[in-house]
């Protein structure tokens, strides 16, 4: 199964074309599907790892439930949003 996963952590980042929303659409166009696992924190800093879809997702792909993962952009998954 195809997982995306996506975030924003702050408010600008929303306004400026960067939603949860347009992310999800996105990877779903990239993964040429809409039968996709996923995953979308929103509100949750580059800083914090631990993040509630994030350690689902980390949880599903260990269990081998995920056989790729989609993200609009890097770091969405391990942060740098400066």
């Amino acid at each position: 199964m195809t997982a995306i996963y996506v975030r924003v952590s702050t408010e600008e980042q929303a306004i400026k074309g960067s939603s949860i929303d347009s992310q999800i659409e996105a990877c779903i166009k990239k993964a040429g599907t809409k039968d996709v696992l996923k995953y979308a924190d929103e509100g949750f800093s580059e800083e914090l790892l631990e993040r509630p879809a994030l350690n689902r997702l980390r949880e599903d792909a260990s269990e081998g439930l995920i056989s790729q993962v989609i993200c609009y952009d890097p770091d969405r998954l391990y942060g740098n949003d400066h």
